[in-house]
């Protein structure tokens, strides 16, 4: 299963390359990006900052936007730094929607018609205005997502970011939208090519051609209230829902074409795509890379981290690179609880699983909570850039290193351990998370003597030169001691994160 999606994924990528030459030749701006999105040891940000915290955190990357203006773009690569545009699939926004009347018809719709506001953006209204979501099917909202793209690529950043990237396909799925017009005879022409006629049958359409799905959910529920109950139990609802995903999915890719017309040369693409939720994934086939928001529970201190862990490891799977940061519950605890630590170890524990996080901004770390909705984290430089800059000096520990078996590996239960590879032959690097973590204190409970086991053929073909390497102590060398088909490393000491590199 995991070679086909390999060699699709193959055939796609071959394909995008083509069909970008082909438009190159044409004189049209090519949407194909570069092989290589991100070295591993780069550094990004989420937003655009100053001078001063990029060469603080030797930063490379900007990902989800800030860089609109053609100065802009200047200024940032100026500093060696790749920046992005960014706009929104969610909504045209309370002010918007008061101000314009094209945009406020071309809203999700529920079953009786009524428009969906956006719940977590409750706080966001504008003369007595909610945040709805905006219609990605409806041609008013469509032509208003164009030029937000326009717009942001006008001064030829490298890349675009789409956010809520679902657009009504978010509202379809979870709030019982999509329902408008447009989106029902969108819902049309998908059965007309997908749907079998064993399928239409047991739903009881009789002619596709008059079908209006509206009045067959209207025989289950005619509130949304009572929709919201019974919808995965009626007919065509997986084909509804499959519909609205592809169809954001391929807005997507189109919002990639108008923005590399707009910079005029070829741009990456990414969106918000929040793994490891499958509906997010369907987009991914279409981005160069995906920038998100995962969940780390910080709540839960370092208990909880299986979403993050399988959302690191299903973009690994789909073959692109994910850049993230936490979610805003999870900045909310860390500004309310000033615990530093946890972010360090978020970004320890992405970097270990071969992916990258991104700074945590000086000005506009994004939080929020039900208490006080939207607010931000100031997130102090000092804390963060030693992790950051450890990286950046440790290029050879990150750069080229691909994923290998290390589930062999064995440690004390609050060890965690990820093991990477140079190529088939070269250096291996262990990388060590401690996650013994105090919440009281806000540190990790500091191990001592650290063993390490593993299996010696996991070192095939190396010296067993040994270097421990951390963010906040001096280099140290450990012996390799091999038993048969068993070797031990021990660490004297382990805080929060080290590299056990092995050539």
């Amino acid at each position: 299963m995991r070679h086909s999606f390999r060699l699709l994924a193959a055939v796609f990528l071959a394909a995008l390359a083509t069909y970008g030459a082909a438009k190159t030749a044409r004189g049209e701006a090519s949407t194909a990006a570069p092989e290589k999105v991100l070295k591993h040891s780069e550094v990004a940000f989420m937003y655009a900052s100053d001078e001063e915290s990029y060469r603080a955190y030797g930063a490379t990357f900007v990902a989800w936007g800030g860089a609109r203006a053609a100065e802009r773009v200047k200024w940032h690569h100026d500093l060696g730094i790749r920046c992005t545009g960014s706009m929104w699939c969610l909504t045209a926004g309370a002010k918007t929607l008061y101000e314009d009347e094209k945009l406020r018809e071309a809203v999700a719709r529920d079953i009786e018609g009524n428009p969906i506001e956006v719940s977590w953006l409750f706080d966001h209204t504008y003369k007595g205005m909610k945040t709805y979501f905006g219609c990605t099917n409806h041609p008013a909202f469509r032509e208003h997502c164009r030029e937000q793209v326009r717009k942001e690529l006008s001064g030829g950043a490298d890349g675009l970011h789409v956010d809520d990237h679902l657009g009504v396909a978010q509202a379809a799925s979870a709030f019982g939208g999509g329902l408008c017009d447009y989106c029902v005879a969108g819902f049309r022409g998908y059965l007309r090519k997908h749907a079998t006629p064993e399928q239409l049958a047991k739903a009881g359409v009789k002619d596709l051609d008059g079908f209006d799905y509206r009045d067959l959910i209207r025989k289950h529920a005619t509130t949304r209230e009572e929709y919201m109950k019974v919808q995965r139990r009626i007919p065509l609802m997986d084909l509804f829902l499959k519909y609205h995903l592809e169809e954001a999915a391929a807005f997507v890719r189109e919002l990639h074409e108008v923005g590399a017309k707009a910079a005029g040369h070829p741009i990456l693409l990414s969106a918000n795509a929040c793994l490891p939720e499958e509906r997010h994934a369907v987009v991914v086939k279409y981005l160069t890379h995906v920038v998100c928001e995962v969940a780390f529970n910080a709540r839960q201190g370092t208990e909880k981290l299986d979403s993050a862990i399988e959302a690191f490891n299903m973009a690994r799977r789909l073959g692109k690179p994910i850049v993230v940061t936490a979610y805003g519950w999870d900045w909310s605890h860390v500004k309310a609880t000033s615990a530093e630590e946890l972010v360090r170890f978020w970004v320890a524990l992405t970097y270990a699983h071969g992916q990258w996080f991104m700074a945590p901004h000086p000005k506009r770390q994004w939080c929020f909570n039900r208490e006080l909705g939207t607010h931000w984290y100031q997130a102090p430089v000092e804390a963060y850039t030693p992790v950051y800059r450890f990286i950046r000096s440790n290029a050879e520990w990150f750069d080229g290193f691909d994923p290998i078996d290390g589930s062999q590996i064995k440690a004390p239960a609050t060890v965690l351990c990820t093991a990477r590879r140079k190529g088939d032959a070269g250096p291996v690097v262990i990388h060590v998370l401690n996650r013994d973590y105090d919440e009281k204190a806000s540190r990790m409970r500091v191990a001592k003597n650290v063993r390490l086991t593993l299996p010696a053929s996991m070192l095939d073909g190396l010296d067993g030169r040994v270097r421990l390497l951390s963010y906040d102590a001096e280099p140290q060398t450990a012996r390799l001691q091999t038993e048969g088909e068993t070797s031990l490393i021990v660490l004297p000491e382990l805080r929060l994160w080290t590299l056990v590199a092995i050539e």
